[in-house]
């Protein structure tokens, strides 16, 4: 059986989002006459990750989303690798973990 795919479940995560009052940025990827996938973004951006959201007054979080069996490519582990080095939330959050997600963006 096919889980929720990633699309969906970022639909939820943005909803979530602004129920609970979070300012996010999300970079969606675009199809190019070629029918390749792309981002705008400059060659250092590559493997950025989906979501970078603060709510004041001190909270910066930033999340990967995955669909039940996808993994992170390794562009995504180095930026994940980089974030570790700030005070910031850092999630990787799949579809079963929607009342985690719920509860950590209320705020608790």
């Amino acid at each position: 059986m096919k889980g929720l795919s990633e699309t969906a479940f970022a639909s939820q995560v943005e909803d979530l989002l602004d129920r609970f009052g979070w300012k996010w940025m999300h970079i969606r990827p675009s199809i190019m006459q070629s029918g390749k996938w792309a981002s705008s973004m400059n060659k250092g951006g590559k493997g950025w990750l989906d979501y970078l959201a603060l709510r004041p007054p001190n909270r910066i979080l930033v999340a990967e989303l995955k669909d039940d069996y996808s993994k992170r490519t390794p562009e995504q582990i180095e930026w994940w690798t980089a974030w570790e080095f700030y005070p910031v939330e850092l999630y990787l959050w799949r579809p079963k973990d929607i009342e985690e997600v719920m509860k950590i963006l209320e705020g608790g």
